[in-house]
């Protein structure tokens, strides 16, 4: 009998501790919201390996997004091999996309879902083709395309967070590159839902799913 009432008294303990976290983190996440001085950081290795951080004073903060009222680190900078493969895609869209309503963007551009959002993200790559949506600050309203080029302190997060998200916002289309193998996954969008992806490699040809005259060869974005 005992042993029941210690058991019962621990599960109660650790339920009060679990919320009593959340609601720790979901008050730093407002107070980095409504105070600019101060950005909710947590230092936590969450169980998808995503790095959420730990309270922080906002200059040391130089990029972040806020996902779900999380709080999120942008640092440090991407390397070569991500911004390589960033720039030539962008080029690639936005030479192809030059005088037409769709507008292609390159990080820094922040998106934020809609106009009550606090939440914001910044993809590296961001193509918009409602031109209502686009504002001096960003995008406000979900983008056509995103896409996202992996790094090691972004990876876990653009594969699990990012992707839940984008599907959740009714993106289009998503791409997640990994310029270390030199490959490319590919979300579309079908009944709000992100199925299965189409894997690339490098020297394949992807065919782009909101425009159907643009194909992306990966041997022009991988060399």
């Amino acid at each position: 009998m005992r042993a029941t009432l210690d058991m019962l008294y621990n599960e109660g303990v650790h339920k009060l501790q679990r919320r009593a976290a959340c609601e720790e983190s979901a008050a730093l996440a407002s107070r980095a919201l409504q105070d600019p001085d101060r950005r909710c950081v947590r230092k936590r290795k969450e169980s998808e390996g995503v790095l959420v951080l730990e309270a922080k004073e906002a200059q040391e903060l130089d990029r972040y997004e806020v996902i779900d009222g999380v709080v999120y680190d942008m640092t440090p900078p991407p390397s070569t091999a991500h911004q390589r493969a960033s720039n030539r895609i962008y080029i690639l869209f936005a030479n192809h996309l030059r005088g037409k309503t769709c507008e292609a963007f390159h990080a820094p551009f922040g998106v934020w879902f809609n106009e009550r959002d606090d939440e914001h993200v910044e993809p590296d790559i961001t193509v918009v083709c409602d031109p209502s949506k686009i504002r001096e600050k960003g995008c406000v309203g979900t983008p056509d395309l995103i896409v996202e080029v992996l790094s090691p302190n972004t990876a876990a997060k653009d594969r699990t967070v990012k992707l839940r998200r984008y599907q959740r916002a009714g993106v289009r289309e998503y791409w997640i590159v990994d310029p270390v193998h030199k490959t490319v996954e590919v979300y579309r969008l079908e009944d709000n839902v992100f199925g299965k992806p189409d894997a690339y490699g490098e020297g394949d040809i992807i065919r782009v799913g909101i425009f159907e005259d643009l194909h992306v060869d990966l041997g022009e974005v991988f060399y």
